[in-house]
């Protein structure tokens, strides 16, 4: 099951050398900013939103949701909150300020979450 935490430890995994998961998680994603040829953003967490324009017609707009996200939990929160973050506020006011620039006909929001 794909439930990992950052507090969580995989003693009882022998696959895995380095047992917590936070460790991994920070691993994974220096991987990811050193061989993918992405630009970050800057501040205290590199974020990996973009914008792709294709021409007069596209723009693909690209979105981090998982550097924001909340823990994971039962998901039942009566109303919005930390527990239910999943974009940032500063990832949402990029997104609102590049799609109001945007000249594109068609504009593709892109996440790894449905």
């Amino acid at each position: 099951r794909n439930n990992w935490y950052p507090q969580q430890t995989l003693d009882e995994d022998d696959r895995y050398t380095i047992k917590g998961v936070a460790t991994l998680s920070a691993n994974a994603r220096r991987a990811l900013l050193e061989h993918v040829p992405i630009r970050i953003g800057r501040g205290d967490v590199p974020a990996i939103i973009r914008s792709c324009p294709y021409g007069p017609l596209l723009g693909v707009f690209a979105l981090d949701l998982r550097t924001y996200r909340g823990p994971n939990s039962r998901n039942n929160q009566p109303s919005p909150s930390a527990e239910t973050a999943f974009a940032g506020r500063a990832q949402i006011a990029w997104l609102k300020r590049a799609l109001a620039a945007s000249t594109a006909t068609w504009k593709v929001i892109a996440s790894d979450m449905p």
